[in-house]
């Protein structure tokens, strides 16, 4: 994750009038939630405040993902209600959300989940495919699964970031590890990622390295994927439920250098991609 990208905000109080009590300034339109046109799509709420036709490619491709995640994850369909707020513009983008939301620091766009409601916000710009699909598969896990863990949140979500047909590589999240790796600076370790407080905004080794456990689980073994899936059965259907990173302790001792294994096997055969 590079850090003017995205805000994964959980829990906040979302306040969606023009000012505080008190304040006597005017809200304009750059101040507003776009919703001049809404489109519905499956379970995405589409508001803008410029026209999209009903089945644009990238639109058409975050629909899609929503049958992905539930597939690969074996997570039940939900039909709760996932808002998507596309501001035509960054200035649009960044005067709504100095207004409504001035705690948040810089992001091109940010998933938000109040007791109430599932919401993306973004910018229609030059990353808004990869914001999207990162941000709406925040929106669908966080409908299908309760107190899911921010590291795996967030592996998910860069995992699910890149193209349909890709298989979750995340080149610019290889590229970081494996950086690292060479230079000797990283050594794998989920009960770390595991331990981070909740509340907090992930470092960009942070998101790298969940993007490396989840891609490692669900592609390089049929078996590893199964102990993801059912990781997110449990925690649909359980209150008290055995962390990820003590499940792979038992049934995968040594998971930290598969870990590293698989990551040089992908670097290398990226590599030879590109040579081609």
């Amino acid at each position: 994750m590079t850090g003017d990208r995205r805000l994964r905000w959980i829990g906040a109080v979302v306040v969606l009038c023009a000012c505080a009590a008190g304040c006597t300034a005017v809200a304009t339109k750059q101040s507003t939630l776009p919703v001049a046109y809404t489109l519905v799509r499956d379970q995405l709420l589409i508001h803008s405040d410029f026209s999209l036709p009903a089945h644009h490619r990238l639109l058409d491709e975050v629909c899609a993902r929503r049958g992905d995640i539930a597939q690969l994850l074996g997570l039940p369909a939900s039909d709760e209600p996932i808002h998507v707020y596309l501001f035509e513009t960054a200035d649009r983008f960044n005067t709504f959300v100095r207004l409504h939301h001035p705690e948040f620091p810089h992001r091109r766009a940010f998933f938000l989940e109040t007791d109430t409601r599932l919401q993306v916000y973004a910018q229609w710009g030059d990353h808004v495919a990869e914001d999207l699909r990162h941000e709406v598969c925040h929106g669908y896990l966080h409908a299908a699964v309760p107190r899911l863990p921010l590291w795996l949140d967030e592996g998910l979500a860069e995992f699910f970031e890149v193209p349909r047909g890709h298989r979750g590589l995340n080149e610019s999240q290889l590229g970081n590890l494996i950086k690292r790796l060479q230079a000797g600076r990283w050594t794998p370790n989920m009960s770390r990622l595991e331990a981070l407080d909740p509340t907090s905004d992930l470092s960009g080794d942070d998101y790298a390295e969940s993007w490396g456990w989840v891609h490692f689980l669900l592609e390089s073994d049929p078996a590893y994927r199964e102990i993801v899936c059912r990781y997110l059965y449990d925690l649909r259907h359980n209150e008290v439920v055995e962390p990820l990173p003590s499940r792979l302790a038992r049934q995968i001792p040594d998971a930290q250098e598969q870990l590293v294994a698989h990551l040089r096997g992908l670097a290398e055969a990226t590599s030879r991609t590109s040579r081609r």
